[in-house]
């Protein structure tokens, strides 16, 4: 089972990482959150303390592991939170199990699969990955963040390298994998009848902030959010982001 770490009471929230994260990017949130929800943070499989075998780690395989997770904690809805490849995760959850899903959170992520160039790039990373680990980390996760913030957030970026340089090769691999088959999950937009956030930073490099604005219907459920960020708005805008949370 997926390692995972529970607190505070109340409404259920899960938060899902993104690629070469933890759960430990989430300990701010938390400390604000876990004096009004329920708090639950998992570290997806071959990231963190999570382990995993398999060579490919599909969306949907992830959604069925955290599902077990909440079956073993007994509970049976939740609001859940992603960002990144977890937000990838989250709209898994909330195709093949709708009615364990009461809101979703999306930060910086998107229901659109990769194309052509973004799947070339993810084997690209795999094999850098294998080859040079270290050399990856410190090329990409200064990007993430907007390049006026990367000196504001310095501090936040050796952290998350540090997270970043201790998830396996195998983990890495099999996340790239998983995230390169993923399908076109557009259609929640339309069908899924809880309330949807969605957080978009302006300055994400990451995922294409122009691209997912033109999907997003005009719809009561679906509350849009867009900062200066980069592709880390829950820290480069962590007030706004908490006040979302805390809404919800």
């Amino acid at each position: 089972m997926l390692n995972h770490e529970i607190t505070g009471k109340g409404k259920t929230l899960v938060f899902l990482h993104g690629f070469l994260e933890s759960i430990k990017i989430w300990d701010s949130l938390v400390d604000k959150l876990r004096n009004y929800y329920q708090v639950i943070t998992i570290d997806l499989p071959g990231h963190g303390k999570s382990d995993t075998t398999r060579d490919i780690n599909t969306m949907e395989e992830i959604a069925d592991d955290v599902i077990e997770v909440l079956n073993d904690l007994k509970i049976d809805k939740a609001t859940f939170i992603g960002h990144s490849m977890g937000g990838y995760v989250t709209c898994a959850i909330a195709e093949l199990y709708p009615n364990r899903v009461e809101n979703i959170v999306l930060i910086n992520s998107s229901t659109l699969p990769d194309d052509e160039t973004k799947k070339n790039q993810r084997l690209k990373a795999c094999k850098t990955a294998q080859e040079n680990l270290k050399g990856l980390v410190t090329v990409s996760i200064p990007s993430l963040f907007a390049a006026h913030h990367r000196e504001k957030f310095r501090d936040s970026i050796e952290f998350i390298k540090d997270i970043a340089l201790k998830t396996p090769i195998n983990g890495v691999c099999a996340a790239l994998k998983g995230m390169r088959e993923r399908p076109d999950r557009s259609s929640i937009l339309y069908d899924f009848k809880g309330e949807i956030y969605i957080i978009i930073g302006e300055n994400d490099e990451t995922v294409n902030p122009e691209l997912l604005l033109t999907l997003i219907p005009n719809s009561p459920n679906i509350h849009l959010f867009t900062n200066k960020s980069g592709h880390m708005a829950y820290i480069e805008n962590f007030d706004d982001v908490l006040a979302i949370l805390s809404s919800i």
